[in-house]
């Protein structure tokens, strides 16, 4: 309470003598008169945004109070900190110090009370999103919005404190960043440490999602003709993997090029390339696949295991298949050899490839070797004894008398160009 003694009117004294029938100013015998206005708030220290409520009291000499609130003049030296609302009601409008006048006219008396306006404080923190549901193993930012006396707010997620009622099943963090950690139910509570306002949100942590499809192997390039099978392996939000190759839905975007089959097992179409995709629930897993020419899988020498006598030689075909069940003749494009030149040679140029040309009696193993593929295949051959081709009898045609002799010789002519006389052997 403020009491300022008020100033009278040089008149006063004389003015309550008269109706006090001449009592003198000492008031002896007479009325009660106005000693002082006094002013009484209900706060003199408010924050930004909240009223304080000023009564003015006449207190009279005989000690009693009149509330004159309603008619005295109110008057405010600083408006920019404090403002008038009617009868006494004193609206906070900017930080600082104001001071509030009061006069009741009539008994020329005032009174003057200081009221401090400080900065505007929390009234009230929200915390959104109130009831939100993650998945485990991911995240959600939660915001924690003050509420102040002068109606204004503010994010103060990062000065609040944070806190779960079960960090088992959600953990947070001092920025309001929540991790899912287990399946279950948990609050989340923000609070201003300087005034204990506390606000809270209720979290369900629901069972880990599909977040990602990775298909293996990565960008496959598979030959014409042959297939590849493919893996889709799914991350899910708590960074656990699973293998999704038969739960997902497989497709490629140029069947002319490849297939795939429910089970992710490519098949190769045509030469290029097409994008191959696995999807589950909304969430897609792609890579691309390349087709190219069919390669040498095999080769067949023929004949597979030939007998030639000494002197003679052997064709020898190679014969290729290929990834797309295709056959072509690389008679003319294989490496020749032979294990044993001592036996049998077999040419690698002058259009003799594959030639075979016996040496010796013996065995020797005969390869073709496509030298880009690696691919080889083998057959045998055995150079038996040189082989009787030709007979020649002498003399050719002889002419004797009757009576006498002649003898004939028989000349044999072998696969080695060798001759030997067959006189006693031949019939």
């Amino acid at each position: 309470m403020v009491e300022v003694r008020g100033k009278l009117r040089a008149a006063w004294c004389g003015l309550w003598a008269l109706l006090a029938l001449f009592a003198g100013c000492s008031g002896s015998g007479g009325g009660p008169q106005p000693q002082a206005l006094l002013l009484e708030a209900s706060a003199t220290t408010v924050p930004l945004g909240v009223e304080t409520n000023v009564v003015a009291l006449l207190r009279w000499s005989d000690g009693t109070l009149e509330d004159v609130t309603a008619v005295v003049q109110w008057s405010i030296d600083a408006e920019a900190v404090l403002v008038s609302a009617g009868a006494g009601r004193m609206q906070s409008a900017g930080v600082g110090v104001a001071n509030v006048q009061a006069v009741h006219e009539e008994s020329e008396l005032d009174a003057t009370l200081a009221v401090q306006v400080t900065a505007a404080e929390l009234v009230e923190l929200q915390v959104t999103p109130t009831a939100p549901s993650i998945a485990a193993g991911t995240t959600r930012q939660f915001t924690a919005t003050g509420t102040y006396t002068d109606a204004s707010t503010f994010d103060v997620t990062a000065t609040v404190q944070w806190s779960s009622s079960d960090a088992a099943v959600a953990s947070i963090g001092a920025s309001g960043l929540l991790t899912g950690n287990a399946i279950g139910s948990a609050t989340v509570t923000a609070e201003d440490a300087a005034t204990g306002i506390t606000a809270t949100a209720s979290l369900s942590v629901t069972a880990a999602v599909l977040v990602s499809i990775d298909l293996q192997p990565t960008a496959p390039s598979i030959a014409l003709g042959t297939g590849r099978q493919m893996t889709a392996v799914g991350t899910f939000s708590d960074a656990s993997t699973q293998d999704l190759t038969s739960q997902v839905s497989w497709s490629t975007s140029n069947g002319a090029v490849a297939t795939v089959g429910v089970t992710g097992l490519i098949a190769s179409v045509g030469i290029g390339s097409t994008p191959v995709e696995a999807a589950k629930d909304g969430v897609v897993g792609s890579t691309t696949v390349t087709v190219t020419a069919a390669e040498l899988v095999s080769i067949a020498v023929t004949p597979g295991a030939p007998s030639i006598a000494l002197g003679t030689t052997r064709q020898f075909t190679a014969t290729g298949t290929y990834t797309d069940s295709t056959t072509q003749d690389l008679t003319d494009t294989v490496t020749w050899s032979s294990s044993a030149t001592g036996v049998a040679t077999v040419a690698n140029s002058g259009g003799n490839e594959g030639l075979a040309t016996s040496v010796a009696t013996g065995t020797t193993v005969i390869e073709a070797l496509d030298p880009p593929s690696g691919v080889q295949a083998t057959a045998t051959l055995t150079v038996t004894a040189a082989e009787l081709v030709s007979i020649a009898v002498t003399p050719s045609a002889p002419s004797i008398a009757l009576g006498t002799t002649r003898q004939f010789t028989a000349t044999g002519t072998y696969t080695d160009s060798t001759t030997q006389d067959l006189t006693d052997a031949v019939t």
